[in-house]
């Protein structure tokens, strides 16, 4: 059923006539009056009696007028949430996440985002190197990551995180905070392709335990167990297993993380997207 047929009938019925309803909705008499035979043809009775005094309800007219009203009211919400799930307004946001990411900060970040919009829905993927194929193949509509892994998306910087050194509890003296990276060379070194260590640390150990798995906690794990170090980033390091200690490096390296958008973003997207740029301004003051 057309709602502009319904639209036409609740104005003709609210202005009483045909001619003030055609000037209303700025169209032709005649117009307005085959909307209303048309809908009455639709509904298989009449609904308006006419008259020379004007139009009103016929008594099959007065029990379905609320339900007219109601068919008006719905018809407009599903126009206007079609539009906005067309825009990319509403509906889940997919995104595409770092492991370190996910379990740290992002949580308060998805709270105070749903503060000003509580109808926002979340779906987390969690990767790595998987996070640039599944913003081309748009199986997520934002990442969040570093520039390495999302370099040909439109990333914006976000924050900066810290590497830290992981040893052995008993590795190093109690009162040493700071191991330079010469130092931390010395001992086996414990690492992955997906934690990049190569591309931030200055000086890297010649006994390498390579892992092929992107789990920090499998990693941290080894340490613990004493078959080498590793470094992590802060936020990789919220829950250390025991008999590990965290020291700063010297130099210290660090990643820049940030948020990755498509080519062509849903607006529900490009929305969270500039949140996040106004939450955590880059550089930070």
């Amino acid at each position: 059923m057309d709602d502009r047929k319904i639209h036409a009938l609740l104005t003709t019925i609210r202005t009483g006539s045909f001619s003030k309803a055609a000037q209303e909705l700025n169209c032709t008499q005649s117009a307005v009056t085959q909307m209303m035979n048309s809908l009455e043809n639709e509904l298989a009775c009449k609904v308006l009696a006419r008259s020379h005094t004007g139009i009103r309800l016929t008594p099959v007219g007065e029990e379905l007028f609320p339900l007219l009203l109601e068919a008006e009211a719905a018809l407009s919400r599903l126009a206007s949430e079609a539009r906005s799930i067309s825009d990319g307004e509403h509906g889940t946001i997919r995104i595409g996440s770092f492991a370190s990411i996910s379990s740290s900060w992002l949580p308060r970040v998805l709270l105070a985002y749903r503060v000003d919009n509580p109808t926002a829905a979340f779906d987390i993927r969690i990767g790595t190197d998987s996070l640039p194929g599944w913003l081309a193949e748009n199986t997520i509509d934002l990442a969040l990551c570093d520039a390495a892994r999302c370099q040909s998306s439109r990333w914006h910087p976000l924050m900066d995180d810290p590497y830290y050194a992981v040893v052995p509890a008993d590795l190093l003296p109690q009162d040493q905070k700071v191991i330079r990276q010469e130092e931390f060379a010395r001992y086996p070194l414990i690492l992955s392709p997906m934690n990049a260590l190569e591309q931030h640390l200055d000086v890297l150990s010649q006994q390498r335990l390579n892992v092929s798995s992107d789990d920090d906690s499998s990693i941290l794990a080894m340490v613990a167990q004493g078959l080498g170090v590793t470094a992590m980033p802060k936020l990789s390091l919220g829950h250390l297993p025991e008999n590990l200690r965290v020291l700063e490096l010297d130099p210290v390296p660090h990643r820049v993380l940030g948020v990755a958008l498509p080519k062509t973003p849903t607006r529900a997207a490009s929305n969270f997207a500039a949140f996040l740029r106004t939450k955590y301004p880059y550089p930070a003051k």
